[in-house]
């Protein structure tokens, strides 16, 4: 599959390192909101996708690779979706990706991500997450249906919770499952 970086920014925020881990949720919807300012109707498709919001068409996936070069830095990448014709502005993106992570680390600083590192955007990140609530599966790796239900929601530590026909709350952390249009 060739693949096309569509915009590329090296991160130095000055936050713990087990920090780190929320910085896809942050650079994602760092993504989402720069291109929704632009008028561009995207969303986020969890965790690290930004989709059409209205057929939830997947048009990028936001990559975050962590790394040590005298301190923490991560390389944030914006990578084409397949079969996605949209071209974004890298600038644009990248602007956007760049001020919310600044402003994640502030929040960071001050205390407000001890509950978990994605507590300081979690509402926002809510919001943009046009599948919540909705019918969805939750696929292997591999590509295979471990789960079918309502998308109920997503947690401070950025997992997303599967609620069954049944009553029952699954949860997933991104290495154990996507979640897809049911």
């Amino acid at each position: 599959m060739s693949e096309e970086a569509l915009a590329s920014v090296t991160l130095r925020p000055a936050v713990p390192m087990g920090a780190y881990h929320g910085l896809g949720y942050v650079c994602v919807l760092g993504a989402a909101e720069a291109l929704r300012s632009q008028g561009m109707d995207v969303g986020i498709g969890w965790p690290f996708f930004l989709v059409d919001a209205h057929s939830l068409e997947v048009l990028a996936e936001v990559r975050v690779r962590a790394g040590y070069d005298e301190g923490m830095f991560a390389r944030c990448e914006v990578v084409k979706g397949e079969g996605a014709a949209a071209a974004f502005p890298p600038d644009t993106v990248i602007a956007g990706v760049a001020s919310r992570v600044d402003a994640w680390a502030a929040d960071v600083a001050a205390g407000r991500a001890k509950a978990g590192p994605v507590a300081p955007v979690l509402s926002d990140y809510f919001d943009l997450v046009p599948l919540l609530g909705r019918p969805a599966r939750a696929l292997y790796p591999n590509g295979n249906v471990m789960a079918t239900g309502t998308f109920a929601g997503i947690d401070i530590w950025g997992r997303a919770t599967l609620r069954t026909e049944d009553g029952r709350e699954l949860e997933f952390a991104p290495e154990q499952a996507s979640v897809v249009p049911a």
